[in-house]
């Protein structure tokens, strides 16, 4: 398809809230719930986030070869799997965070660990056909990034919105919680509202999207005719393109970082700079306001540098200001806790840093799309399925590994469980600044390397389609 409507680029974006309210609530919530709140030891509770990711290691691909072999006149191949993922997705997220109060650690680790894997797994079968089907709506090569722009988009805009939601209606300050987020009645409650908000942005996508269905690419015969087995053997074919590895590494260094600073992102907020759950529903503003403004931002930046070279220049942006904050603390130019400069100095490089970072993903799913177009070109196959499934892998496994990684962090910079404000040792403090600034900046900073590999430019891609047009 070619020349999208706003209203269908819309339509199709709004489904991706659902992996952004997970996110807002994961990244934020859960690994303090369990960890603070319920008190389940902080390695126990990364271990749990990182098993909990190695059952995608076999979930991704399979619905990926599942949904691109599907074969329905009515509802094509990739809606049934969105749909049919809706219901169980509220029900596991809502369960997740309603663990009974009779559980110890392995208790605790076991519910966290179990229902962290079906949230996930129900989840895959809406992330994994939805981003499958953004790559089969255009194949104009700006059009691909503005249409993973708004799924970016209504992603990192709903996580910030519910985040500050959790914070200021269900996690306010009281006179028994100094710091709301201590208040574990909140939990269960906040999930609820999450639930029925994911239920309700995949509903309104499958059904707000029936309408391309009929102009969507179709299963081919020699493809309906092949193999599990077989299709799986395209991603051998795949890890022998320059483009394909180079991309995947790229992203799946920037989310170690990534699943590494949003369990830090709570502990940096109460602990290094001492905010107050009011103060810290400010800062998601940072993500909002920087994805709406990179629904304009990605496609002219790509468009004008070329895809490669704007992901470049976007990482070494959002990483330079993700780590400011922490590298001005450390030598004593960013403003002491408490000053009234503070918090909007703080959200300003917030800003600056999510504006870039969603370009560079915008991008970096847009250059994923025109990769399958490359290996159509060489092998006479479409696999939209098999590859995103690759890509969904390398965020969910990574971000588990970061989180793995900032479980051992924890321990290493020796933070105290349950620990309360004002009580915490100074040591511990310097170590959240050293992972906040230089740790981090390093592990964003490298992954610039991967993509210096990515040998698709615009005048590239313009052969490559006209190959495939060709035949």
């Amino acid at each position: 398809m070619k020349g999208l409507t706003t209203t269908t680029k819309a339509l199709y974006g709004i489904g991706f809230s659902s992996r952004g309210i997970k996110d807002g609530l994961f990244q934020i919530f859960l690994f303090f719930y369990f960890s603070q709140v319920l008190g389940l030891d902080a390695a126990l509770a990364g271990t749990a986030s990182l098993v909990a990711l190695m059952f995608d290691a076999v979930s991704d691909p399979l619905l990926g070869l599942w949904s691109d072999k599907w074969k329905s006149e009515k509802w094509g191949r990739r809606h049934p799997f969105m749909l049919v993922s809706a219901l169980p997705l509220g029900i596991f997220t809502y369960l997740l965070f309603a663990p009974p109060e009779s559980l110890e650690q392995t208790g605790l680790f076991w519910w966290m660990m179990s229902f962290s894997v079906l949230v996930r797994l129900a989840l895959t079968f809406f992330i994994v056909p939805h981003m499958s089907l953004g790559a089969e709506l255009t194949t104009d090569y700006k059009e691909r990034t503005s249409v993973t722009a708004y799924r970016i988009m209504f992603a990192a805009f709903i996580s910030p919105v519910i985040m500050i939601i959790g914070f200021l209606f269900y996690f306010p300050a009281t006179e028994e919680f100094s710091n709301g987020l201590f208040n574990k009645a909140g939990y269960p409650d906040f999930a609820l509202l999450c639930a029925v908000l994911m239920v309700l942005a995949i509903v309104i996508c499958v059904f707000g999207t029936r309408n391309v269905i009929p102009h969507l690419p179709k299963l081919s015969v020699e493809q309906e005719r092949m193999s599990s087995r077989q299709l799986l053997g395209s991603l051998n074919e795949a890890a022998k393109m320059r483009s394909f590895w180079s991309l995947i590494l790229f992203v799946m260094m920037l989310y170690v970082g990534i699943g590494v600073g949003v369990v830090f992102s709570t502990y940096f907020g109460t602990y290094y700079f001492e905010l107050s759950t009011e103060e810290m529903a400010a800062l998601p503003i940072g993500s909002a306001v920087g994805a709406v403004l990179a629904l304009w931002v990605a496609p002219a930046l790509g468009e004008k540098l070329d895809k490669k070279k704007a992901a470049i220049l976007s990482t070494f942006i959002f990483a330079t200001f993700f780590s400011l904050p922490f590298l001005l603390r450390m030598l004593g130019t960013f403003p002491a806790n408490g000053a009234p400069s503070l918090l909007w100095i703080y959200v300003i490089t917030l800003i600056i840093a999510y504006l870039f970072l969603w370009v560079a993903f915008s991008l970096a799913s847009s250059m994923m799309a025109d990769v399958i177009d490359e290996y159509e070109m060489r092998y006479k196959k479409r696999q939209e399925g098999l590859f995103f499934a690759a890509m969904s892998f390398a965020f969910k496994c990574t971000t588990g590994l970061g989180n793995f990684i900032a479980g051992i962090l924890l321990s290493w910079i020796a933070f105290p469980k349950q620990a309360k404000l004002g009580e915490v040792p100074q040591e511990a403090i310097e170590g959240l600044g050293m992972v906040g600034g230089p740790i981090l900046l390093t592990f964003y900073l490298t992954s610039i390397i991967f993509i210096l590999a990515y040998p698709i430019t615009k005048a590239k891609y313009t052969e490559i389609r006209a190959t495939i047009e060709a035949r």
